[in-house]
């Protein structure tokens, strides 16, 4: 694959799934100190990527699960936050301002942290009552936040008598690397040929829905936005009809990201429209990719992993195509804001 260290993600992604006794063992004395809820804390691809977990967790649990986004939650005084929820944070830099600030504040009013950081010995280090550390960078980190946040949530619910088949569920995920690797090399060439085509494209639509909204959110801002500056709309699927399909034009370029939950659906009724106004139509579908589960009920908690794993190299071919790396920033942790 181009541009892609196969020995380095298969090393990131096993040392994710290595932390499963350490979460466990955090889980199971949260759990028996006793709970009230689970807040999500994050900005920006941090936040997005607990919308699959919340929507996990809302179709599948009675557990009370909140995601909110760091900054906002500092400043609105939330009325379900209390010394009994459970905090949930990731930071691949370990210092991001906001994530400090909040875990800082959580600590302090009592509630108990979990912190997955690629750093260690970092300033949000220093309010995790629960540490979870491992190695990885921006083009693998997301599987890693997964890896950590489905091992996390897959426990609660095991514990709250919601998943008997968690012991199974865990050791089939253990087995992922090769089929997502197996995925992103049947991406490969259609991602490539997609980046050559939409080089100069200047504005694209990304559409997602249920588990995959915060992966259309993420890919939209932190990928096409920050990283390549490119005008992009991320869109649910279900508000589509409500404003966004009057600017549907025969050239406009659309990316559907296609999950395996109940809003399949949602989904297909952007397609069926869509395809009468526009040509430029790109699908990512997670169903297209083998996964090591025997029952077919787990492919909905990985898709969103799943549809990282393959978008991530159209991102790479972008960068490729249109001389921009990835990581360069012109204002993002450039200056004072």
């Amino acid at each position: 694959m181009f541009n892609f260290n196969v020995p380095r993600y298969e090393k990131v992604v096993q040392d994710a799934i290595a932390l499963r006794p350490a979460i466990e063992k955090a889980v199971d004395a949260i759990c028996e100190e006793g709970y009230s809820n689970i807040f999500f804390i994050g900005c920006g691809g941090t936040y997005a990527h607990s919308l699959p977990m919340k929507y996990w967790l809302d179709s599948s649990s009675n557990i009370e699960t909140h995601s909110v986004i760091a900054a906002e939650f500092m400043v609105m005084g939330h009325k379900k936050f209390s010394k009994d929820s459970v905090c949930v944070f990731s930071s691949r830099s370990g210092n991001t301002k906001e994530i400090v600030a909040a875990a800082k504040f959580c600590k302090e009013a009592g509630a108990r942290t979990l912190v997955y950081v690629s750093n260690d010995q970092t300033p949000v280090c220093d309010y995790a009552d629960y540490k979870f550390l491992s190695f990885a960078e921006d083009d693998c980190l997301c599987e890693a936040i997964y890896t950590y946040m489905i091992t996390l949530l897959a426990r609660f619910m095991k514990n709250a008598g919601e998943f008997d088949q968690y012991d199974q569920f865990m050791d089939e995920y253990a087995k992922i690397v090769p089929y997502l690797l197996k995925g992103k090399e049947q991406y490969e060439e259609r991602c490539a040929k997609m980046a050559a085509e939409h080089k100069d494209t200047e504005y694209h639509m990304v559409v997602g829905s249920g588990m995959l909204w915060g992966e259309a959110y993420d890919y939209a801002m932190c990928i096409l936005e920050e990283m390549q500056w490119i005008k992009t709309k991320s869109i649910h699927a279900a508000e589509f009809f409500h404003g966004t399909l009057e600017l549907l034009e025969e050239d406009t370029s659309l990316i559907l990201l296609y999950g395996e939950d109940e809003t399949h659906p949602l989904m297909d009724r952007v397609m069926n429209f869509s395809k009468k106004i526009t040509k430029t139509i790109n699908v990512f579908d997670t169903k297209e990719v083998d996964l090591p589960f025997t029952n077919p009920e787990f492919r909905k908690i990985v898709s969103p992993l799943v549809m990282y794993a393959i978008t991530e190299r159209l991102s790479c071919f972008l960068e490729k195509e249109r001389n921009h790396p990835l990581t360069t920033r012109r204002y993002y942790r450039q200056m004072e804001y």
